[in-house]
C-alpha cells in the first residue's frame, strides 16, 4: 500500500492484482530508456550503471556521446540528459523517449540534481504517481505553507504509455505555485518506465518538472530531477534551485530506506480506493508493456476519469 491517506467518504472500494499475472509485474522493464548521467558531465567522461552493468559514455570526435566497445548498449541525448537503453530481446516494445523539447519549447535547464540510493525499484517509481507523496513526505516552508488537509479533485486521462492527471480544483498547496499567477494551469503526466512530468503554464511563463528513477543494480536506483524554464535568466538560479531540489530527493531517499527496512519481499499487492488507483494504475501499465509485441501493440487499460481524496 502507498502513503496515500484514507479515501475520501463514500469510497471504499478495494483493487488488487492477479496473484499470477503472465509477466512479472516487479522490476524495472529491461528494455526501455532510462537517464544516465547530465550531457555536461557526460562529455568529460562519466562512469555510470544501468542494470548492474557499468556504462563508460565519452563524446566522440563528432561531438556525440557514446558507450565505446558496448554495441548492446544505445545512447541519446534529450533535454541535456543521457539516456540509455540495453537491447534486450526482440520483439519488445520500447516506450518513446521524452521529446527534446519537452516543454514545447527548447528551454534551458535552471536546475539538476540526483541521489542514489539503496531501495526497491517499484517503491520508488510509485513516489512519482502516489498523490499524497508530496504532502506526506517533502516539508519545506516555501513549498507547503500550511498542514491542513482539504479534499482534492484531478481528472485523469491515459497519455502514451501512461496517465495524466490536471487539477479540476484551485490548486493552492504549492507556495512556489503563487509566483505564476492565478492564470496557471498545472498538467502532471506520468511515462512508463519511470518518468514524471510536471507542466507548469502561466501567461509569460512555462516551467517543466521532470524527475525520473533508474535502476542502477539490483535493489540501488537514482533519482534525478531537472527544471526547465522559459524565462532564460531564470538560470541565476541554478544552484539555489538545485541545492533545494536535491533536499527534496534526499527526503525521498529518507523514505525509500525506512521502506526498505521494513519491506516483506513477495507481500500481496492491495490498493484502497481514489488515492491508490495511480499506483495501481502503474502496475496495469507495466503488466501491458509486459504483454505487448511488435503484432500487439501497447494497450493502455488507464480511462479517462475523475479521482478525489482528501490531503
Amino acid at each position: 500500500m502507498t502513503l496515500a491517506q484514507a479515501p475520501v467518504a463514500g469510497d471504499a472500494a478495494l483493487a488488487s492484482l492477479p496473484e499470477r499475472p503472465a509477466r512479472p509485474r516487479f522490476g524495472a522493464p529491461l528494455q526501455a530508456w532510462y537517464p544516465v548521467a547530465r550531457e555536461a558531465e557526460a562529455l568529460q567522461g562519466v562512469r555510470t550503471h544501468l542494470h548492474g552493468r557499468a556504462i563508460i559514455l565519452r563524446r566522440y570526435a563528432a561531438g556525440a556521446i557514446g558507450a565505446p566497445h558496448q554495441p548492446d548498449l544505445m545512447v541519446v541525448v534529450r533535454a541535456g540528459l543521457v539516456w540509455a537503453r540495453h537491447l534486450h530481446g526482440r520483439g519488445q516494445v520500447v516506450p518513446p523517449l521524452i521529446e527534446d523539447s519537452i516543454g514545447g519549447g527548447h528551454f534551458p535547464m535552471i536546475a539538476y540534481s540526483e541521489v542514489k540510493v539503496e531501495a526497491d525499484y517499484d517503491q520508488a517509481v510509485l513516489g512519482l504517481v502516489d498523490p499524497a507523496h508530496v504532502p506526506m513526505v517533502h516539508d519545506a516552508w516555501w513549498w507547503r505553507g500550511s498542514t491542513k488537509r482539504r479534499v482534492k479533485t484531478k481528472q485523469y486521462a491515459p497519455s502514451p504509455f501512461g496517465f495524466t492527471a490536471t487539477a479540476a480544483d484551485p490548486f493552492a498547496s504549492a507556495l512556489a505555485y503563487a509566483l505564476t499567477g492565478a492564470s496557471r494551469r498545472i498538467t502532471i503526466e506520468f511515462r512508463l518506465p519511470s518518468t514524471r512530468i510536471e507542466r507548469v503554464e502561466a501567461e509569460g511563463f512555462r516551467l517543466v518538472n521532470l524527475t525520473t528513477v533508474t535502476p542502477t543494480a539490483p535493489g540501488s536506483v537514482t533519482l534525478r530531477n531537472a527544471i526547465y524554464c522559459s524565462l532564460s535568466p531564470m538560470r541565476a538560479l541554478h544552484p539555489l534551485l538545485s541545492a533545494l531540489g536535491r533536499a527534496f530527493l534526499e527526503q525521498d531517499a529518507r523514505i525509500l530506506r525506512r521502506f526498505e527496512s521494513r519491506r516483506v519481499p513477495g507481500h500481496p499487492l492491495v490498493f484502497v480506493g481514489a488515492p491508490d488507483q495511480p499506483s495501481l494504475w502503474y502496475y496495469q501499465c507495466k503488466a501491458a508493456l509486459g504483454r505487448a509485441t511488435e503484432d500487439a501493440p501497447f494497450a493502455n487499460p488507464v480511462r479517462t476519469t475523475v479521482l478525489q481524496w482528501r490531503t
